[in-house]
């Protein structure tokens, strides 16, 4: 290679040169994606960086692609190895898990930012679906008059909501009746708790969660809130448990699958849905991150989209979920 090199004129050794440089740059950019992934960041840049992970495995691609042209083999072969760890950590999100048969249950949770988004928006699709929960982040007790205003309530008429100014409101809607409900403690925002029966799943607990985000608060603040979620809704001793909303988090966010034990499952994972981003939705270019979940414990995903909300920057998301045999 070094014989052939030599005999080539300088342009060419120019061009060689930057496309090995970028390879190796392509391919130091796919090793932090995985990092970041498994590391639980808890600084500002890490918590950033790591909701990019998906782009930036991207990378390996161009890497493996770029190193083999180059014939550089060694590096060439340890891109291919990282492309194979990258996608395995995206794995789950590709691969639908097997539904039992059943009574759907149909959750919407939908964050109209600092109570402005349309709620017609909203309430358009709990009709359509034919939702039996609601969760709302970011309601203002303006947002909810206008809620109020629409046929809401006759589809949801049960609700316990904590409406405040800014993004700190948040609201439950439900087909049916809730019991015990409560605003959970040590929480910047409101974050609600609730229980209800619904078809071939009684005694479901239900969370609306909005753990503040890393930016443009102190990202340790969004560390013990993601810990704190963790720990309470892992304490809870109903079998059932859906958590719904805004997480500030992604699948690639090591706090946020730690949300993912004891029983507890991602709807995006279980349905196999990949990627749905919901954020930012209000600018130019379409949602870049998945910041807005549902996961839950005693039920699995068969199916989860996204819909539109107008004034909001997050698209909504809908998920069909089954109970699970007891």
């Amino acid at each position: 290679m070094k014989q052939r090199l030599a005999q080539r004129g300088a342009a060419f050794k120019v061009f060689y040169f930057i496309a090995v440089v970028l390879g190796w740059a392509l391919l130091a950019a796919v090793i932090v994606a995985i990092w970041l992934h498994y590391y639980p960041g808890k600084g500002r840049a890490s918590t950033a960086f790591a909701s990019a992970v998906p782009w930036l495995l991207l990378a390996a691609i161009p890497a493996v692609i770029i190193l083999a042209v180059t014939r550089r083999w060694i590096s060439t072969v340890l891109a291919v190895i990282l492309l194979g760890v990258g996608i395995w950590t995206q794995a789950p999100l590709l691969k639908a898990a097997d539904a039992p048969a059943g009574e759907r249950i149909t959750v919407v949770t939908s964050n109209i930012t600092l109570g402005e988004g349309n709620v017609d928006d909203v309430v358009a699709e709990v009709r359509s679906s034919g939702a039996d929960l609601l969760t709302v982040q970011e309601i203002t007790p303006a947002a909810l008059a206008r809620f109020e205003q629409t046929e809401l309530r006759s589809m949801l008429p049960y609700e316990f909501v904590v409406p405040d100014v800014g993004g700190v409101g948040t609201g439950i809607f439900s087909r049916f009746p809730l019991r015990d409900t409560a605003q959970l403690n040590e929480f910047g925002l409101n974050n609600l708790r609730a229980e209800v029966d619904l078809p071939g799943a009684p005694s479901t607990t239900v969370y609306a969660v909005h753990p503040i985000p890393p930016y443009p608060y102190d990202p340790d603040r969004w560390v013990g809130e993601m810990k704190r979620l963790r720990q309470t809704v892992h304490a809870t001793t109903t079998d059932r448990v859906i958590v719904s909303g805004d997480f500030n988090s992604t699948w690639d966010h090591a706090q946020y699958r730690a949300l993912l034990e004891n029983g507890f499952r991602d709807a995006t994972e279980q349905s196999g849905g990949m990627w749905k981003m919901t954020y930012p939705a209000d600018r130019t270019f379409p949602p870049v991150i998945a910041i807005d979940h549902v996961i839950s414990r005693g039920f699995v995903a068969a199916d989860l989209n996204t819909f539109g909300i107008g004034g909001s920057d997050h698209r909504g998301l809908v998920v069909s979920l089954v109970p699970t045999r007891s």
